[in-house]
């Protein structure tokens, strides 16, 4: 059963005075849950798309969505009979039917229904009739979206049809626990298990990418191999257990500097990559720099480490595939570690 705003805010109060506030930490909870599942603004996938064309022929209808109710639009997952992407969430059928006390759809008539005749898709202006709508609730009780049907000729659904319906928006919420199951497995095997960072399996599979990427579309792709300095003895002093939070450590520092799209991989043993799309010599250099002094502000659990950092930017004349570049990379960073350690060197040419 859906826990409606009004019920989460409600039970949250010790004075009706607090109703405002309450009501909005509900809501923040409410959408946290929708953001969990990663969906908006995605492609379209069969498994919906599926449920959508189910809906529409069960209940007989010109239309059904299933939306997404976000902090000011909805926006359908998958639509038949619909031209929209999304629409304003204000005067929307499917924001009320997020509020219903119990999963029943909600059935109105938006185009004669002052809350709703304003709505520009879904009001008078679009002619819609027949809204019956249910509300997608998560597991935890927080209704995200709904499954409706739209129709510009004003009925009623019949019971079963409208059992149908609850059935389908159960099967909706199934697929999207499923996909978000499906997503967590794939970052779990994503995941180096001591740092948190991507593995080395993860990273070429993005560098791969981003190297087709580049040769189909141009401009710059930087690379960088670091190692951190002496790290084998800084294991055997330490051990394991010492040695691997002196991993996450870097890691962590590592991560501080980059931008949102940038990968850090921990490759073994004290070995990083880092992938910097879009990244110019210059600017390759510049983020390595700032990654060797940001190991200078750790606060070590045990003695401090420095790391090495050998740079390579994709050449159009030289480089006929991605592993030429991080053999360059790892070529720059033979001399970094040559040169003292601690330092960055930079390979410019084949």
């Amino acid at each position: 059963m859906a826990q409606t705003l009004t019920e989460a805010a409600t039970a949250a109060l010790p004075g009706a005075a607090m109703a405002p506030a309450a009501w909005a930490e509900a809501e923040s909870q409410r959408l946290a849950a929708l953001y969990r599942y990663g969906v908006l603004d995605t492609e379209p996938e069969p498994a919906f798309d599926a449920i959508t064309e189910l809906a529409a022929c069960i209940c007989q209808t010109e239309a059904a969505l299933l939306s997404l109710v976000d902090q000011d639009r909805l926006w359908f997952k998958a639509q038949l009979g619909f031209d929209r992407d999304s629409v304003p969430r204000a005067h929307a059928p499917c924001a009320q039917a997020i509020e219903q006390a119990d999963d029943r759809p909600m059935l109105v008539d938006p185009a004669g229904d002052p809350r709703f005749a304003a709505h520009p898709a879904l009001g008078a202006a679009a002619g819609w009739h027949l809204y019956a709508g249910v509300p997608l609730v998560t597991p935890q009780g927080w209704a995200v979206g709904t499954l409706c049907v739209l129709d510009h000729a004003p009925r009623a659904l019949s019971a079963r049809q409208q059992h149908a319906l609850q059935l389908l928006a159960d099967q909706a919420v199934a697929q999207l626990e499923l996909r978000r199951a499906q997503a967590l497995l794939e970052l779990q095997g994503n995941t180096d298990e001591v740092t948190g960072a991507w593995n080395r399996t993860a990273f070429e599979r993005r560098l791969a990418e981003e190297w087709a990427r580049w040769s189909r579309h141009g401009g710059s792709l930087a690379l960088l191999a670091i190692d951190v300095d002496r790290f084998k003895h800084f294991n055997d002093l330490h051990g394991h257990a010492g040695g691997d939070g002196a991993l996450q450590q870097v890691a962590g520092a590592l991560e501080g500097t980059l931008r949102a799209h940038d990968v850090l991989a921990h490759c073994g043993a004290g070995e990083f990559s880092v992938l910097l799309p879009a990244t110019d010599i210059s600017g390759a250099t510049a983020a390595a720099e700032r990654m060797r002094q940001a190991l200078g502000h750790v606060v070590w659990a045990s003695e401090p480490l420095t790391v090495s950092i050998g740079v390579a930017v994709s050449l159009r004349e030289g480089d006929v595939e991605a592993a030429s570049l991080a053999e360059r990379a790892h070529r720059a960073l033979t001399r970094a570690k040559a040169q003292g350690r601690n330092c960055v060197e930079v390979c410019v040419a084949g």
